[in-house]
């Protein structure tokens, strides 16, 4: 059972170097742009509680997201504290291209299953993640 959890980690640990490579963003990076792509516009609060990064690790994150021209981000008129974020044509299309390459990936992993030992493995893998809380929890 151990060899193979970790083949499969394995596997996860290559599709996300695979992007990091394909998009030239690392996981956080990506991650976030396809959080704010998803909502169409967030706000920078919005974004690190969804996230569940500090606001100084995010602002590092929007400030190269911006750097590259993926997103824009809006201070509100109303508000001068409330700074609203988009994703640009360009952001788009980073978002898309990670999304066809992850419909890639998971149709070539399970490929030799039929549909429903896919489904199964969905539903086995929901039951398993469903209940985690906190991540270190695992390891006690």
């Amino acid at each position: 059972m151990q060899k193979t959890f970790h083949t499969f980690f394995k596997l996860i640990d290559f599709k996300r170097e695979y992007q990091q490579k394909s998009s030239g963003l690392n996981y956080l990076q990506l991650h976030s742009l396809e959080k704010i792509y998803k909502e169409k516009a967030m706000k920078t609060l919005e974004i690190s509680k969804t996230l569940q990064i500090s606001p100084s690790t995010l602002i590092g994150v929007l400030d190269e997201l911006e750097r590259q021209k993926l997103i824009l981000r809006e201070r509100q008129e109303r508000d001068k504290r409330v700074v609203l974020v988009t994703v640009t044509n360009k952001g788009e299309e980073v978002v898309k291209k990670h999304f066809e390459e992850d419909e890639k990936f998971l149709t070539n992993l399970l490929k030799e299953l039929d549909e429903d030992e896919q489904k199964h493995l969905i539903m086995l893998l929901d039951k398993i993640t469903g209940n985690i809380s906190e991540l270190e929890e695992l390891f006690k």
